[in-house]
């Protein structure tokens, strides 16, 4: 009961700070009032720049601009170029009889918008949208909360009551194109003799601040979900081009007659700075440090979300030559295994596998009944493990498997980890990040990386207990990083050429049984010599081939990490 009226109370407190930014004399429209479309269209792109951008003017102003007359000018020359360029846009996409229902949705979605950018302080670009559109049920909802709700129904549902109560003047079909003509004119005058006028303070403003585009709202959403739609729907549904034709196993059991079971766990939202065998001053790595794991501390990701980094790193592209595309043409890294014998296996914990094990076996764990290891919400990693052994003891030939976990993924932190292993407290325990203290958050975070920890303990352990059967091997990195408030950024996502190290500063380590060391002849004291040397995920793929002894033209002995470190 408290609860709820604490949530009740922050609704309230909320919706009233937020109606302050409405005028009163918007709320005491008539119940009808007449408009042109053009007048129409003019108001409604004031009211998107004015109202949902805070982000953007919260980023403008704290600038390091004096307020100069100069200075004052060209700030309000921007608001006036947006409100141009954002009514041409509407004139030109808006049409008589569907103009209301556009500006509804518009109104909508720039709310959600609106919330995301002011809440979690992130940028909206296409990789956000590949990433909202590819998540799952359950994680898109623990991005919601009252203050989501509070936003959709001051910035969605009233302006949007406002509009249903505007008649848009209908006129004849050349009166409607003069209308629209000479404010479109109008308006690309104004975006020209602003330009002009402040030519080089924008052209500074824009290079030294790149990332402003994708603050832009409604812009910033509209031309991201058309290029993911244009990449998604805009290609021919081919199946993918195969890659490694002449991949070749050169051994296929190893000299003391066993074969090879490797299991990558593709960590999530784990970053380095958080882990304790990087130096982090809590302990959040104790089960590992005790561990003769091979730690790399200087590894970069691929991208800043799931759905970018995980087919990033296991296609044959560079993250600087990768693209969504490249990876739904051709075959990846688990394809090449297959061919060549490999029994691959992947086993899901988290929203899928973005196309990476579409063609190879899965086991899609996250929705289990397991009274050990679920809820009513999820299950924790540990599912991943449940019955493997049944699974590998099937096997007879080399083994390659993935184990997706759901790791720390966010903003509910506090849910990615059993009870037993809130060490660090307080906790967030909500989902709305902004309400809690930096160090609560970074407490819920580092419990989530404490369970991760107990996690490859344990598929260490199972890999021990293979060992009779097995030359057995682990190998963990994560996708991506995770801010958790600092410069008020929080989560993960941002443009790549923008984003914190906090968000691509991944951690990755090895771990390799005596067996596996003798047999494939992998000298551990050499990578630990390497281990502070820079790499990415771009040498995943090379180093899963070369530790596997798979020979292909398209091999790259440079992006190996165990090439050097292999005796001959």
């Amino acid at each position: 009961m408290l609860a709820s009226c604490k949530y009740v109370s922050q609704f309230f407190f909320f919706a009233v700070r937020l109606m302050r930014k409405w005028p009163l004399v918007v709320l005491q429209l008539p119940k009808k009032i007449t408009l042109s479309a053009s007048i129409f269209s003019l108001i409604l792109a004031a009211i998107l720049v004015l109202f949902y951008n805070f982000a953007l003017w919260k980023n403008v102003f704290n600038l390091p601009y004096s307020m100069s007359l100069w200075n004052i000018s060209f700030f309000f020359s921007l608001f006036i170029l947006l409100v141009a360029f954002i009514n041409l846009l509407l004139l030109v996409t808006t049409f008589p009889y569907i103009q209301k229902p556009i500006a509804l949705a518009v109104l909508f979605l720039a709310a959600g918008a609106s919330y995301f950018m002011d809440t979690y302080g992130i940028l909206i670009d296409r990789d956000m949208v590949q990433n909202t559109f590819e998540t799952d049920v359950s994680e898109a909802s623990e991005l919601l909360s009252i203050r989501f709700f509070a936003y959709i129904f001051l910035f969605g549902i009233v302006p949007s009551v406002i509009v249903w109560q505007v008649r848009i003047k209908q006129s004849s079909v050349s009166k409607e194109l003069l209308s629209r003509l000479i404010s479109g004119v109008s308006s690309l005058l104004v975006i020209i003799l602003i330009l002009m006028t402040f030519y080089q303070d924008y052209s500074s403003f824009f290079r030294n601040n790149r990332h402003f585009r994708h603050l832009i709202n409604p812009i910033n959403f509209i031309y991201a979900t058309a290029s993911y739609a244009s990449s998604v729907f805009g290609s021919e549904k081919n199946p993918p081009k195969a890659i490694a034709l002449d991949a070749e196993k050169l051994t296929m059991l190893a000299a003391n007659g066993k074969h090879n079971l490797t299991v990558l766990v593709v960590g999530e939202t784990a970053r380095a700075a958080n882990f304790s065998l990087n130096g982090y001053s809590r302990e959040t790595n104790p089960k590992l440090e005790k561990r003769d794991v091979i730690n790399f501390t200087n590894v970069s990701s691929c991208g800043t979300s799931t759905a970018v980094s995980v087919p990033c790193m296991f296609s044959k592209f560079e993250r600087t030559d990768y693209s969504p595309s490249k990876s739904k043409e051709f075959e990846g890294l688990l394809d090449v295994l297959v061919r060549v014998g490999v029994s691959v296996l992947w086993r899901e914990n988290n929203s899928g596998c973005k196309g990476v094990c579409d063609r190879v076996p899965t086991d899609e764990l996250s929705k289990e009944n397991n009274e050990l290891w679920c809820n009513s919400k999820e299950c924790f990693d540990e599912i991943l493990l449940n019955k493997l052994d049944e699974k590998v003891a099937s096997f007879n030939q080399d083994v390659f498997i993935v184990l997706h976990q759901k790791g720390s993924h966010g903003p509910a932190y506090y849910q990615r980890y059993p009870q037993e292993f809130e060490q660090f407290t307080p906790v967030c325990k909500t989902n709305q990040l902004q309400t809690c203290t930096q160090q609560e958050i970074t407490n819920a975070y580092d419990n989530s990386l404490l369970y991760t920890d107990h996690f490859l303990n344990e598929v260490i352990e199972f890999l021990i207990r293979q060992s009779k059967t097995y030359n057995t091997s682990m190998i963990y990195l994560s996708d991506h990083g995770e801010s958790l408030g600092e410069n008020n950024m929080y989560l993960h996502g941002a443009p790549y050429f923008i984003a914190p190290s906090e968000q691509t500063h991944i951690p990755f380590l090895l771990w390799f049984s005596e067996e596996y060391q003798a047999a494939n002849r992998v000298s551990v004291s050499c990578l630990i010599e390497k281990s502070e040397q820079p790499i990415s995920q771009d040498d995943l793929f090379h180093s899963v081939l070369g530790i596997n002894n798979i020979e292909t033209k398209i091999y790259e002995k440079e992006l190996d990490i165990f090439s050097s470190c292999r005796e001959n």
